[in-house]
């Protein structure tokens, strides 16, 4: 078990809100579009959200009232959540040290599994999204466990080691996204799920809905590409990081500003010849996940409307940008590379 793991499964058996029975409810009334139902609920909540002072309590709210809030904001198309409510967030967001709204943890791996899951259709396909994604962030948890240890590996049998498990834990990432792609059509997320992840205007700030950036490959991306780009590609790479690491929970936050201060592996490795194999299979791993995730991301952006953005925040473009910033990373093995 990894930090995250323990975490997330304790704050999953939790329901500080007492609204086990509202969330079975949800999906009925987001069939309905009872708009009523779902403002008087949230605010209903709201009242017991402020007296929480505990992390997991809080964090176990923010899934329940996030998810309720971002439905209320899908069927009225308002992006400010109700007073009463901002408040509530605002609080439990503070007491969480963590975004005031649900993020991809609160619908992934602190979701329960079973009668008290959290969902917004209680379709299929929505099922098959919360389980495949949730374990294919315990397996991006498991391979950062391990690459955290390859910058100290004393040799290449050491450092080969450390990347063959994470290879292993990438492969699993990939093969769970591979099972949503197989199961989810594009007209189902972007026409059935979409929708209940809008963006919400909190207390002036705009925070986004749970999606693929706030996944825990942002930590992995950065132990390994950490100061690969240059130029304008490492400028964007970085506000890249900036606008994305607010949505990761405290633990994996700090991994990640450490991380960025120091070169990641594939600079490491240009001055380390023991790291570079190791260091090239999992860029490669990187590069064999990103050339067909920005294919799914254009089959379902081909269904929308001109202008559309994904849940957080961003258009296909900002893939072509981390393809250029892993191809730089790979770049850097290269005998000979100038950068």
């Amino acid at each position: 078990m990894t930090l995250t793991h323990d975490l997330d499964s304790i704050t999953a058996t939790l329901d500080p809100l007492g609204a086990d029975a509202v969330m079975r409810a949800l999906p009925q009334a987001n069939i309905a579009a009872d708009t009523r139902w779902l403002h008087t609920r949230a605010e209903r909540l709201s009242r017991h959200a402020v007296s929480i002072r505990d992390v997991a309590p809080a964090r176990a709210a923010l899934r329940d009232l996030g998810m309720i809030t971002a439905s209320l904001a899908r069927h009225t198309s308002c992006q400010v959540p109700p007073p009463a409510v901002e408040t509530a967030m605002l609080h439990l967001g503070a007491t969480a040290d963590e975004v005031p709204r649900e993020t991809v943890y609160s619908y992934t791996t602190r979701n329960p599994r079973g009668p008290r899951r959290r969902s917004f259709t209680d379709t299929p396909g929505e099922h098959v999204f919360i389980d495949e994604v949730t374990d294919a962030s315990h397996a991006l948890d498991d391979a950062i466990r391990h690459c955290a240890g390859m910058p100290e590996a004393a040799n290449q049998e050491a450092a080969d080691g450390l990347a063959a498990t994470v290879h292993e834990r990438l492969r699993a990432f990939a093969a769970h996204l591979l099972t949503v792609k197989r199961t989810l059509t594009p007209e189902y997320f972007t026409g059935l799920l979409r929708p209940y992840y809008p963006p919400l205007d909190i207390d002036g700030t705009t925070y986004y809905a749970p999606g693929g950036a706030q996944m825990p490959l942002l930590v992995l991306d950065v132990m390994i590409l950490s100061q690969a780009a240059t130029g304008n590609l490492a400028a964007w790479y970085e506000q890249y990081l900036t606008d994305n690491v607010l949505y990761l929970p405290p633990h994996h936050r700090a991994m990640v500003d450490a991380a960025r201060r120091t070169p990641g592996l594939a600079r490491l490795a240009r001055n380390r010849p023991h790291l570079r194999p190791a260091v090239a299979l999992l860029i490669d791993d990187l590069l064999r996940f990103r050339l067909p995730h920005r294919q799914l991301a254009r089959d379902n952006m081909a269904v929308r409307e001109n202008g559309a953005l994904g849940s957080g925040g961003y258009t296909t473009s900002a893939l072509d940008r981390l393809l250029e910033v892993t191809e730089s990373a790979r770049a850097l093995l290269s005998p000979g590379s100038p950068l």
